[in-house]
């Protein structure tokens, strides 16, 4: 099957999804790989790079989508990109389509068959594609976090970590999960005073075997809004699998914040889990409401491309072979458990929502 990689254009996005060294296993397998030309250029892959190992590049994303079948790309497509896909193509990307009507209706009306990275589940129920960004955006949400605080940025003028003869600044996690549990070990590293929250009582007592100096509690709407109205900065990380993201962090708490204070959504991807947040960029990282700070970058694993891209490749590389490989049709029977899993991922086919989540979304919108 031929695969095609498209050069991101989402604002501030640099990541691209498949290494030279990945591309190099496809087509040593028999797949032809188009790249645009640029594509890897953020990341620090030059074309060269992918046409010394068998790629070819491709000047216009016209082009690239013509020469492929299989379009894998890192975030969902924007306009320049719907104007190229077809019926025949399958798009494997991220799509977080839970919070996107628009873009649902707009794949369905093209045609095309969507597999969101999200929605791949492994047979321990993990969400593997899903994770290594998740990593990463956690990691990145306490540092920002801890930059947003400092005065010349407008917050507290806090430092988390305090040195003697200070305070130590506060921080909530909203979220136990891949990106609240890395966002928390940040964190630590830096010398806050942790507090995470989530329903689920396994992973906070994990979390509390790791790292025992945090504060775990189970979420309320009170406990949310006791921790966050001492906070200096809240990490967002709810996630609930293919679903729209729960409001969490209320506007009433956040107008009772201390002033200065941060809030760093990485649910925001999924629609957000604080009330009323807009979406920020790395261009126009942040905003004040009511004298809090709010970030909210959807692509946040974009400052950091190379890491992201080299890890996100790692990941995806395995299904990519798969999806090149077979026929989708044969795959809900197959017996290799990737297969089976990418065919359950479907989330648009043929002009319909297929994926029984993202139809329950779709109703409640």
């Amino acid at each position: 099957m031929k695969i095609g990689i498209p050069l991101e254009i989402m604002t501030g996005e640099g990541r691209v999804p498949l290494t030279p060294e990945a591309c190099s296993e496809l087509v040593d397998a028999g797949h032809p790989v188009f790249i645009q030309e640029n594509a890897g250029i953020n990341s620090g892959y030059s074309d060269q790079e992918y046409r010394s190992i068998g790629a070819q590049t491709v000047s216009s994303s016209d082009e690239l989508y013509k020469s492929a079948q299989l379009i894998v790309k890192v975030k969902q497509p924007l306009h320049q990109d719907i104007a190229s896909l077809g019926s025949d193509h399958i798009l494997f990307s991220y799509l977080h389509l839970a919070a996107d009507a628009a873009l649902v209706e707009t794949l369905c009306d093209i045609g095309v068959t969507a597999i969101p990275f999200e929605s791949v589940v492994d047979e321990s129920g993990q969400l593997p594609l899903l994770r290594p960004m998740s990593q990463v955006a956690g990691r990145i949400a306490a540092i920002r976090g801890a930059s947003l605080l400092f005065r010349n940025r407008g917050g507290r003028g806090i430092l988390l970590g305090g040195i003697d003869g200070a305070e130590t600044g506060r921080v909530v996690v909203l979220g136990a999960g891949t990106a609240g549990s890395h966002a928390l070990a940040s964190a630590v590293a830096l010398g806050a005073r942790v507090d995470v929250v989530d329903l689920n009582e396994e992973k906070l007592a994990a979390l509390k075997s790791q790292y025992p100096d945090i504060e775990t509690h189970l979420s309320t709407a009170g406990v949310i809004e006791e921790l966050c109205l001492e906070a200096d900065l809240v990490v967002g990380a709810v996630l609930v699998a293919g679903r729209r993201a729960p409001i969490v962090l209320k506007q009433s708490v956040i107008e009772k914040m201390k002033q200065g204070s941060v809030i760093v959504d990485i649910s925001i991807d999924q629609g957000g889990c604080v009330e009323n947040i807009k979406t920020t960029s790395s261009e126009n990282l942040c905003y004040t409401d009511h004298g809090v700070i709010h970030s909210a970058v959807p692509n946040m694993p974009a400052t950091v491309a190379r890491t992201s891209s080299q890890s996100l490749s790692s990941a995806i590389l395995p299904y990519v072979l798969q999806l090149a490989g077979s026929e989708l049709a044969v795959m809900a029977a197959s017996e290799s458990v990737q297969e089976r899993a990418l065919f359950q991922a479907i989330a648009v086919q043929s002009g319909s929502v297929v994926d029984k989540v993202l139809q329950d979304e779709i109703k409640k919108q």
